[in-house]
């Protein structure tokens, strides 16, 4: 019986990867996916309430806010899931939201 040894060029694969055809759909599936998990875990989040002085207004009790964008990076495509406001800042710091909705 015959053997067959196969060497693969792995820089030559990931430039064939990045310049496919649905490698850009694929990363953008997978960041909406991430960034509707992360807006559903942290939807019973909400900040404190507190009176800004200086614009004499209440601010505060907003739901966080995760968004998310791809985009080519040198000849590279790149998706980043992040936080939008302050409130998806103060959830992912004590709830590690961003984390948790990568799967």
């Amino acid at each position: 019986m015959a053997s067959v040894e196969i060497d693969i060029d792995e820089e030559k694969l990931y430039m064939a990867v990045q310049d496919a055809e649905g490698t850009e759909s694929a990363l953008n599936e997978a960041v909406n996916a991430i960034t509707s998990r992360a807006n559903a875990l942290s939807s019973g989040f909400r900040t404190g309430r507190y009176y800004d002085r200086e614009a004499h207004e209440l601010k505060g009790d907003t739901q966080p806010s995760y968004k998310g964008d791809v985009r080519r990076m040198g000849k590279t495509e790149v998706g980043i899931v992040y936080t939008a406001n302050y409130a998806a800042m103060k959830d992912n710091m004590e709830h590690n939201t961003l984390l948790k909705s990568v799967r």
